[in-house]
């Protein structure tokens, strides 16, 4: 029940607890003193909700920096194009809605200084059967959804047989960007072919700690935390990636 219902449900209860009092002073009274009771129960929610109401999360610096890096690749492949960009999210149980956020607002100011004929959709992707990394399943389905996409960044890395998606009835997928959060090598062949435009994936020996524990320009927060994958790097960056396994 919303505040202004609980503030008019308590003023009406003590204006009938005057008019009964005329008659019947006690009931009269108990009903003004519920009423005086809930008046006072309101203003306690409001202070509470506008005094002591919690801080908003900071946006995490090292998840924006990993959209900048991104959404600066995507524009340099589709400079002067318009269109549809989605953005490809794991369940909210694999990612919280503070992240996805940080992501998205990394992404987002790239595209409108590269002079906004880019669009953004979100789009989220289905766990996989047993709750687990969604599959080749998923991500088959969620781009099912998306025929008309310019570009797809997928922040819930590659499944393992994601080249089984460049099939003949897949030629024409649109370009693909990946963050590959596990720092897995699932991207490797499609990224070598150019399917895959660019993929990061975390630094090895790196951590970030917080919102708030990293300070700079994207740039250089991306270049503590993490490496970029192209085609032309592919082999190099997958061989340090396995040598931290």
């Amino acid at each position: 029940m919303s505040l202004s219902l609980l503030l008019a449900a308590a003023l009406v209860l003590s204006a009938a607890g005057v008019w009964i009092s005329r008659r019947w002073r006690v009931l009269g009274q108990a009903m003004m003193v519920l009423g005086g009771l809930g008046l006072i129960g309101v203003l306690a929610l409001q202070v509470r909700q506008n005094v002591f109401a919690p801080e908003p999360k900071m946006p995490d610096r090292a998840e924006m920096a990993v959209s900048f890096c991104l959404a600066n690749c995507l524009l340099g492949d589709l400079a002067g194009r318009g269109g549809s960009v989605v953005l490809l999210f794991p369940s909210r149980r694999l990612m919280d809605e503070d992240s996805e956020r940080s992501f998205e607002d990394g992404f987002t100011p790239p595209l409108r200084h590269g002079g906004g004929k880019l669009h953004v959709k979100a789009l989220h992707l289905e766990a996989g059967d047993r709750g687990a990394e969604p599959d080749v399943s998923a991500f088959k389905q969620a781009l099912a959804q998306v025929p008309e996409a310019l570009a797809i960044v997928s922040y819930a890395g590659v499944p393992a047989g994601f080249e089984t998606l460049f099939s003949e009835g897949h030629a024409n997928l649109a370009a693909l960007y990946v963050f590959d959060p596990q720092g897995t090598t699932n991207w490797l062949g499609p990224l070598k072919n150019g399917r895959v435009r660019a993929v990061v994936v975390p630094r090895p020996g790196v951590e970030h700690r917080g919102p708030g524990a990293l300070a700079g320009r994207p740039e250089t927060i991306f270049e503590r935390c993490y490496l970029l994958a192209t085609p032309a790097n592919a082999e190099q960056v997958a061989a340090s990636l396995k040598a931290r396994n």
